[in-house]
């Protein structure tokens, strides 16, 4: 996923990564045939709880489009930034940032489109019981997934974020206990457990525009 720079925090989040991130030694579910596009029945556009973003889903890709007001008070904007009238200026590269003031918020409207997935050697769709799962390789034999499913106009978007759920990764794989490693090697059996017992419990949720 590409980063796009912003000036100010940005205050939505999706497809983040947790503290510890979780990689798989190889594209899951194992033994899965990938696909070489999305089918025709999950493309469309998406759009978020917070209609700040809107997905849009085609053959091989997934993109983003972010759109929005970020509002942040004026004194909490960092040292490395100076207002002049109207322009915020990033001291670091000479960024300059059209802004509008709200009393004593500063309010930037935020719009980019990212792409989130596009099918590749190195970004790898499979699709396993009703799931769509998005691998991305983060380096040889490392790899990132998240999974995506479509249910009566609803898209969610899950990734492995909580501890529990790593704990449960260690268990199916009968990891040492006492590692840190989030780093597994998963059958097809153990990563279909893995999901049945709610694996990819971080959601974001998108309902389909018409």
């Amino acid at each position: 996923m590409k980063k796009h720079p912003i000036v100010l925090s940005c205050i939505f989040a999706f497809f983040l990564y947790s503290c510890e991130t979780v990689t798989f030694n190889q594209p899951q579910p194992a033994d899965v045939k990938p696909l070489s596009a999305f089918p025709k029945r999950i493309h469309g556009k998406y759009i978020s709880n917070n209609q700040a973003s809107v997905i849009t889903i085609a053959d091989e890709s997934i993109t983003i489009v972010y759109d929005y007001d970020e509002k942040i008070h004026k004194d909490s904007i960092g040292a490395s930034y100076q207002l002049i009238g109207d322009t915020l200026i990033d001291t670091n590269n000479d960024c300059k940032k059209k802004i509008v003031f709200n009393g004593d918020t500063i309010v930037q409207h935020q719009n980019w489109t990212d792409t989130i997935f596009h099918i590749s050697q190195d970004n790898i769709l499979k699709r396993f019981k009703g799931y769509y799962f998005l691998n991305e390789q983060i380096q040889p034999n490392v790899w990132s997934i998240t999974k995506v499913g479509l249910k009566n106009g609803t898209l969610t978007v899950g990734r492995i974020s909580k501890e529990t759920e790593i704990a449960q990764l260690r268990e199916i794989t009968e990891t040492i206990t006492d590692t840190t490693s989030t780093h597994f090697n998963l059958s097809k059996r153990q990563f279909k457990s893995f999901v049945k017992h709610n694996g990819f419990s971080k959601e974001e949720t998108y309902t389909r525009m018409r």
